[in-house]
């Protein structure tokens, strides 16, 4: 991925961190989870994504006017450049869709529990 400092193709994601999940803009104090990509299985991984967006969607399906979702973010603030650039991750997001969990795999998740919990899927992830 490309450093946002220094625009070379040298960022990478730390083994450990934190992944923030964002609904609409939205999320709850829940929709956070560690991972530690030397320990855990792709498995394990899409498990924690799964119970974090079902938890998500269960909260939401009781709100009256619910809008389509048409935005989702998987985001971590732990990554780091090669070229040792200092990046402001208290203000930078960068995705992990692509990275640690597939496009099809979040697509996938977020059909399933939409048509679970009644929320109108209308995420596009064309970057």
């Amino acid at each position: 991925m490309y450093c946002p400092v220094c625009f070379q193709n040298t960022l990478r994601i730390k083994s450990t961190g934190v992944i923030k999940l964002a609904f609409n803009g939205k999320s709850k104090n829940s929709s956070i989870f560690t991972y530690n990509l030397q320990k855990e299985s792709q498995e394990q991984l899409i498990a924690k994504l799964r119970e974090k967006i079902e938890d998500f969607f269960r909260f939401y399906a009781d709100f009256q006017n619910k809008a389509p979702l048409k935005n989702f973010e998987a985001y971590a603030a732990d990554f780091l450049c090669e070229n040792n650039c200092k990046i402001d991750m208290i203000n930078t997001k960068v995705s992990v869709v692509g990275v640690v969990y597939s496009v099809s795999e979040v697509k996938s998740i977020l059909t399933e529990y939409g048509k679970k919990y009644a929320i109108d899927i209308e995420v596009n992830f064309n970057h």
